[in-house]
C-alpha cells in the first residue's frame, strides 16, 4: 500500500463517494490539503452558560437530564415540533423546542445527559433548539460554520474534516525554518490548522490564526522574490541612454511633467543603466500620465541602439497608444509599428520584416506580439500596459522569447494603485514608481449620485454638454434583457431611448457581442468626434483617451465593483474642461449604498482602491490567473500588513543569508518553490 500523502484525494476518506467528491470540488476541495484549508467563516459559542446570564434572544448552549420523552406533533403538512424537557442547573426545568427535525427523536432519551445549542426565549422559558451537541462536542468551545454548496451538509463537512485529521495529521509537514516558528513563537502547523477548525478557547484560535497567516505570507513572498533573486543573477540589458536628447524632448513637450512623472522616469533610467534586468511596476491613478513615462523609457531605449515594444490589451488601446507616440515624437521624426491581429496581410509582414531588421524601433501592439512569428532584431525594453489583464505565462512569452545572451528589462503598468508600503510587499521584489498626482489643468470630475426616478434631471444635462459640443459615454451593466434581471436597464434598450430623446446626435453603441470589427468602427468614431454619444458596456474601461468627452452616466452603478467605478469615471475629465461623472443607482444593501457614498465624496484611486479591497478581496481586485496574487486562504492583505512586512522581510534576509536554515529546511523550500515559482 502506497504512503500517504495529505495531497491524497478526498475520495480516500470514508464515507465520500464520486457524488459527494462532486460536490466538495465546487468548493474547491478535491485532496486532503484542500479540506484542511477550508476554514470556517465564523464560529458559533457552544460553551456551556448558567442560565441565569443568559438574555433574551441570545444564543446558547445549555447542558442538562432529559426528564421527558420526545414528542413530536405534525401539523401543518410535513411541518412538525418536536418538545422534550432538560432538567438544567440544581432546580430550573426548561422547554426544548425542534421545529421540522422529527428524527432527532431516536437521539434523546430520558436520563440521558443532552446538551442542546440554540436560542434563549425567556418569556416562555424555553430553549428554540438548533442542534443537539453530540459526544465529539463535548468540551468544545466554539462549533465552525463552513461554506458549503447544495447537497453538502455542515455535517458532511464536520465529519470529512475530522476524518481527515484522524487519519492524515502525522503527514502534516511544517515547511518553515524551526528557527522562525521559535522566533515568532508560532505553533506547529499540524496543532494550527486543527485549532482553526476546531478551537479549544480564543486564546488558541488566535495562536492558530497568527501560525497560518505567516505561513501563507511567508511563502507567498518566498516565490515573489525567490523569481526576483534569480532574476538579478542574468545579465541585463544595460541602455546607456543619450541624456541630453531625453532631456531636449522633454523639455520640448507642450507641458510639464508633474514631480510624481518626473521621479518616475529617472527612477526607470537609474534601472535601464544597472548590470541586472529592470522590473520594475508602474502605478498611477486614471489620467495621471503614466503612458507618457512609458513612452519617455521607449524612447531613452532606442537612443542607446536598442529597440522597444509595449504590449496592451486592446486593438483600440494599441490604435491609440500608436497615435499619441507619434504627436508626442512627430518633431523626431519617430514612428511606431502598429501590430494587432486585426490588419491587411501585406502591412503585417512589413512590420514583421521592419522589427526583424530593426529598421522598425519601437512596435505597439496587442497578444499579436507574443506570436512566434514577430522577431526583434535588438529588443532592449518591453513595456507592459495593464498588466493584470495579461497571464503571467502571456508577460514572460514576450520576454522569454527574445532573450539572447541577456535579459531583457520590464516595465509593467498597472491603473490599479495601491499605497506604496503595501505594493512593496505585493509585488515582491519588483521595483515600484508611483504617480500620485493628476497632471497641471485638470479639474477634478464632479460626482453625483442620482436614483432611477430621477433620470429626467440626468437627461436634461446631457443635453446642455451634448449643446455645447461635448461627448458623453453612457454605461451600462447588461447588453439585453434578462429574464433574471428584467427590471435592469441595458444597452440596446436605453440605445433606443436615447435615439428618441436626442435625434439630433450620432448615437452608437458598444458592447461584447459585435463582432470585432463594428467595436473597432464604433470606438473610433467616437474618438474621432464623428459620434457624440456612446451607450456601452464596461468596454470603455481600459484606457481610452477621448479629452471632448465631459460626462460619463453609469447606470445601475450599485452593480459595479468601487475600483470599476473609478475606472469609469477616468474616461472623462482628460482636458481642462469641466467634467462630470452621475451614478444612477437604487442600491438596496448597506454595501451597495457604501461603494456609491464612497465615490461621491472621493477621486483618490488608492484610497478607493484599498476600499475595494475590504469589499471585495485582493484576488477580485488583481485577479489570481492574472497577477499571480493569490487568494488567501486566510490572510488578509489589508488586516494582516504587520504580518506581511514581516514575513517579507524574513524572507529578504534568508536569500541574503541561507546558513540560518538547515540543509534540510533549505532543500525543501528550494524543492516546493521550484514547482511554484511565480514568473513576474
Amino acid at each position: 500500500m502506497s504512503e500517504k500523502s495529505w495531497d491524497d484525494s478526498i475520495t480516500l476518506l470514508p464515507g465520500i463517494g464520486p457524488k459527494s467528491a462532486e460536490r466538495f470540488g465546487e468548493l474547491g476541495i478535491e485532496t486532503i490539503r484542500n479540506l484542511m484549508y477550508h476554514f470556517p467563516f465564523r464560529y458559533e459559542d457552544i460553551q456551556e452558560r448558567d442560565i441565569k446570564t443568559i438574555l433574551d434572544q441570545e444564543k446558547v448552549t445549555l447542558k442538562g437530564t432529559v426528564v421527558t420523552p420526545p414528542v413530536v406533533n405534525y401539523f401543518g403538512g410535513r411541518k412538525s415540533r418536536l418538545v422534550f424537557q432538560l432538567a438544567v442547573g440544581d432546580s430550573d426545568v426548561i422547554q426544548v423546542v425542534f421545529f421540522n427535525q422529527p428524527y432527532l427523536a431516536k437521539q434523546i432519551e430520558v436520563g440521558d445527559t443532552q446538551g442542546v445549542y440554540g436560542k434563549w426565549q425567556s418569556d416562555r422559558q424555553n430553549l428554540l433548539g438548533m442542534k443537539l451537541l453530540k459526544a465529539q462536542d463535548e468540551g468544545a468551545a466554539f462549533d465552525p460554520v463552513y461554506h458549503a454548496t447544495k447537497g453538502l451538509k455542515q455535517s458532511m463537512i464536520v465529519k470529512a474534516i475530522r476524518q481527515a485529521f484522524a487519519d492524515y495529521s502525522t503527514c502534516i509537514q511544517d515547511r518553515l525554518p524551526a528557527f522562525l516558528n521559535e522566533k515568532y513563537r508560532l505553533m506547529p502547523l499540524k496543532d494550527a490548522l486543527y485549532q482553526m477548525h476546531f478551537p479549544e478557547d480564543d486564546a488558541a484560535h488566535h495562536q492558530a490564526e497568527r501560525k497560518i497567516i505567516f505561513d501563507e505570507f511567508f511563502f507567498y513572498q518566498w516565490r515573489l522574490q525567490q523569481a526576483s533573486f534569480q532574476q538579478r543573477q542574468h545579465t541585463g540589458i544595460e541602455v546607456h541612454y543619450d541624456v541630453d536628447d531625453l532631456k531636449q524632448l522633454i523639455q520640448a513637450l507642450p507641458y510639464e511633467l508633474t514631480n510624481a512623472q518626473k521621479q518616475a522616469v529617472n527612477e526607470i533610467c537609474y534601472d535601464l543603466l544597472a548590470p541586472y534586468p529592470m522590473q520594475r511596476m508602474l502605478q498611477g491613478d486614471v489620467g495621471s500620465g503614466k503612458t507618457l513615462v512609458a513612452f519617455l523609457a521607449l524612447y531613452a531605449t532606442l537612443t542607446a541602439g536598442y529597440q522597444g515594444a509595449m504590449m496592451v490589451p486592446t486593438e483600440i488601446l494599441a490604435k491609440q497608444h500608436a497615435q499619441a507616440f507619434n504627436e508626442t515624437f512627430a518633431s523626431l521624426d519617430l514612428q511606431c509599428e502598429l501590430l494587432v491581429s486585426h490588419m491587411p496581410s501585406k502591412e503585417k509582414e512589413r512590420v514583421l520584416a521592419n522589427l526583424a531588421s530593426g529598421e522598425s524601433s519601437v512596435v505597439i501592439g496587442t497578444h499579436a506580439l507574443i506570436q512566434d512569428q514577430v522577431q526583434f532584431a535588438n529588443l532592449g525594453l518591453v513595456v507592459i500596459d495593464e498588466q493584470h489583464r495579461f497571464g503571467v505565462r502571456q508577460r514572460h512569452k514576450l520576454l522569454s522569447a527574445h532573450q539572447k545572451d541577456k535579459a531583457i528589462n520590464l516595465l509593467q503598468m498597472t491603473a490599479t494603485p495601491i499605497p506604496r508600503s503595501l505594493a512593496l510587499s505585493i509585488y515582491g521584489e519588483m521595483s515600484v514608481s508611483t504617480i500620485d498626482e493628476l497632471p497641471k489643468g485638470r479639474q477634478p470630475i464632479q460626482t453625483k449620485l442620482a436614483k432611477a426616478s430621477q433620470i429626467n434631471v440626468v437627461y436634461q444635462h446631457m443635453e446642455e454638454e451634448l449643446a455645447k459640443g461635448h461627448q458623453i459615454y453612457y454605461v451600462l451593466p447588461l447588453i439585453d434583457q434578462s429574464e433574471n434581471l428584467a427590471d435592469i436597464d441595458n444597452v440596446n434598450e436605453v440605445y433606443e431611448r436615447l435615439a428618441q430623446r436626442f435625434p439630433q446626435y450620432n448615437i452608437g453603441v458598444l458592447h461584447g457581442q459585435l463582432d470585432k470589427e463594428s467595436q473597432t468602427e464604433a470606438m473610433e468614431c467616437f474618438v474621432t468626434g464623428q459620434m457624440q454619444l456612446l451607450v456601452a458596456t464596461t468596454m470603455v474601461e481600459v484606457g481610452v483617451n477621448v479629452p471632448n468627452a465631459t460626462m460619463i452616466v453609469i447606470q445601475s452603478a450599485e452593480r459595479f465593483g468601487l475600483a470599476q467605478l473609478h475606472q469609469l469615471r477616468g474616461r472623462v475629465g482628460r482636458s481642462d474642461l469641466p467634467s462630470y461623472c452621475y451614478l444612477i443607482g437604487d442600491p438596496t444593501t448597506d454595501q451597495g449604498k457604501a461603494r456609491l457614498k464612497i465615490m461621491a465624496e472621493s477621486q483618490d484611486g488608492f484610497y478607493i482602491s484599498q476600499e475595494d479591497m475590504k469589499i471585495r478581496g485582493s484576488g477580485e481586485i488583481f485577479g489570481q490567473a492574472q497577477s499571480g496574487i493569490p487568494e488567501f486562504h486566510y490572510a488578509n492583505l489589508l488586516e494582516d500588513q504587520v504580518i506581511l512586512k514581516v514575513a517579507r522581510k524574513e524572507v529578504q534576509q534568508l536569500l541574503r543569508h541561507p546558513e540560518q536554515m538547515t540543509e534540510a529546511e533549505l532543500e525543501t523550500l528550494m524543492a516546493w518553490s521550484q514547482g511554484q515559482m511565480i514568473e513576474i
